[in-house]
Formats: C-alpha cells, sequence, structure tokens
C-alpha cells in the first residue's frame, strides 16, 4: 500500500511510552510523521480524522491491566477510515493483561484496522524498582526492528482484514478498569506553590490555585508531579504504598521480554 503520512499517539505520563511508541515512528522517517500527545488534556479533547492512506502508531500504559480511562476518552475524538493502527502496550515487568485487546476493540469500533501489535517492557510508573531503566537500548532496538518490518509488509500489503491481527487478552475483559488506590498523593510542607504539578498532572486533578488540592477520584497515581516537583514535597501515603511495594517487589528480579506481531 502507498502509505502518504505517519501519525504516532501516545499517553506517556513518564516519557517511557512515548520513547517506545517514537522508536517504532522512527522507521518511517522518508514519510512525513506527525506526533500526537494524547497525555496533555487538551489535546485529548480534539477531533481527529485519519485517511485510508496514512497509518496511525498509538502506545498507551497498561493501568491494573486495562487501557488507562483518558485514553478510552479520547479515542471517541478519533475516526479512522479503514485506516492501518499499531497498537502497542507498555507495562511495568508485571503483565499487559487486556490492554492490547481493549485497544484493539477501541479502534476497530472507529474505522481503524489492526496491522501490527506489540507489548514493550517500561519502567513501572510509581515502583521504579520494576524494569528500571527500561526501555534500555536493547528495548530501543527491538522497537526500531519492529518498525523496519512493519514498513516493509506495509509496503507489500494490499489487502487486510479488522479480524486478522490477533492480539493477548481476553473478553469479556477478566480485569476491571483500574478502581480506587489504598494511596494517595500527599504535599508536605516543602511545597513552595510553583504550580508544576499543576501544569504537568495529564488529568487536571490538581487544584490551579492550590497545590495541595487533589482530587483524589480522578488522580491516576502516574507520578508525573512527584518526578516534576522541585523540592520533593509530593509523595505517596507512606503506609499504603509500602504494602504495594512489597507486593509487587517479587516481579522486580526478573527481566521481562519484549513482543510484537504483524499482520
Amino acid at each position: 500500500m502507498q502509505l502518504l503520512k505517519i501519525y504516532y499517539a501516545y499517553f506517556s505520563p513518564g516519557n517511557t511510552t512515548e520513547k517506545v511508541v517514537s522508536h517504532i515512528a522512527s522507521s518511517f522517517q522518508n514519510y512525513p510523521v506527525e506526533s500526537i500527545n494524547l497525555t496533555d488534556y487538551a489535546t485529548r479533547q480534539e477531533d481527529y480524522y485519519f485517511k485510508e492512506n496514512e497509518l496511525l502508531i498509538i502506545g498507551v500504559p497498561a493501568y491494573g491491566g486495562r487501557v488507562p480511562a483518558p485514553v478510552v476518552d479520547a479515542l471517541r475524538h478519533f475516526t479512522g477510515s479503514n485506516t492501518p493502527v499499531v497498537l502497542v502496550a507498555t507495562y511495568g515487568n508485571r503483565d499487559i493483561d487486556d490492554t492490547l485487546i481493549e485497544l484493539k476493540k477501541n479502534v476497530i469500533d472507529k474505522g481503524f484496522i489492526p496491522v501490527g501489535a506489540a507489548s514493550f517492557v517500561c519502567q513501572h510508573t510509581f515502583l521504579k524498582e520494576c524494569a528500571e531503566g527500561r526501555p534500555d537500548e536493547e528495548d530501543l532496538k527491538m522497537a526500531r526492528e519492529f518498525g523496519d518490518k512493519l514498513k516493509e509488509r506495509l509496503r507489500l500489503l494490499v489487502t487486510y482484514d479488522a479480524g486478522d491481527l490477533e492480539v493477548p487478552g481476553t473478553f469479556p475483559y477478566t480485569k476491571p478498569p483500574m478502581g480506587e488506590f489504598p494511596f494517595k498523593v500527599e504535599t508536605n510542607e516543602y511545597c513552595i506553590y510553583c504550580m508544576l504539578c499543576t501544569d504537568v498532572c495529564p488529568v487536571k486533578a490538581i487544584s490551579e490555585s492550590n497545590p495541595k488540592d487533589i482530587d483524589s477520584s480522578i488522580c491516576l497515581r502516574c507520578g508525573s508531579c512527584l518526578r516534576i516537583c522541585p523540592t520533593q514535597a509530593k509523595y505517596f501515603t507512606e503506609e499504603p504504598f509500602k504494602v504495594l511495594q512489597e507486593k509487587l517487589s517479587p516481579l522486580c528480579g526478573v527481566r521481562k521480554e519484549n513482543w510484537y506481531t504483524i499482520a
């Protein structure tokens, strides 16, 4: 098929998913390439229309084994016209569970046809000991390899069907949407009211007038505010977070590997 433009969209509060997806897209450097940062709240409110001779690569982190709720909402603004799409799920060394199959279902319903899928290990969203430093150079090399193979396959592809691509997961989903967290984002006395946390929060959970006022019902615990805070004033509720650390720590010692498939 003759592609005219490449888009890559990503939800990436920790910048790791973006790194993987951009490396896949780098294989298409001879085409016009445009990124869509779905981490940004305003960007998720916009409408996007994709043509049959365009390619969309979309990457999301697995949140509790499902597609993050903000991405599900954003995909309602996406419309394809038999547009080929590549599905990418990243995860923090545990499992993607139903993330890819949910992503597949959401895009098929919007006029896209999956032609490739992948899962890549990235440093855990809020437990950095799990897959720390990933994606590393080996991971990114595999992302470029996946992109190269996609480019060659699409060059030879004439017809394709939405049901051809098999991905891991089950439907009805075995994992419920991510619910209440046992811990919250707290703010201590070192806060200097610089408001950087408010600017970086992907779901607008932090008040624009008071950075200590956080709506825990919509907060994703993505850690963006913790990472950007210049005084380390943001932290997770200590005791419940320690319990989670102990529960997940056995997953941190084993290096899990990436996976991809092409229709």
